[in-house]
């Protein structure tokens, strides 16, 4: 079997579709952006890097445009992506469970970021 890169492992860790800037951003803020064998990985950086991208796509608006990429006569469109409330609440209790587990930096971003947070019906 063939090894995987890190931008390729990404793309796959959720159900969720992310521009590739998004997915270089948080390889690059974790450190791994040069792997190239995605194996080598420990389940730490594995589960933080899942906890990023619930992240991202909690902070995220609730609904995301579709986007088609062409080259030359290849073109790829993916639709549109539709986050519900109740699944933002979902993303945020599966993120803050790995980002407490490892008493991650990025529980002061979730604090910060969640000083103003309100539900609305």
């Amino acid at each position: 079997m063939g090894t995987i890169n890190i931008i390729d492992y990404l793309s796959g860790l959720t159900a969720y579709v992310f521009d590739i800037a998004v997915l270089r951003r948080i390889a690059l803020d974790r450190g791994v952006l040069d792997v190239d064998d995605c194996s080598t990985l420990d389940d730490k950086t594995k589960d933080l890097l899942k906890a990023d991208l619930y992240y991202t796509a909690y902070i995220s608006p609730n609904i995301w445009a579709s986007s088609t990429h062409s080259h030359g006569s290849f073109s790829q469109t993916i639709g549109s992506q539709t986050i519900y409330n109740e699944e933002k609440e979902r993303l945020y209790k599966m993120f803050m469970r790995i980002y407490e587990q490892y008493d991650d930096k990025m529980l002061s971003e979730v604090s910060a970021s969640d000083s103003n947070l309100q539900w609305l019906d």
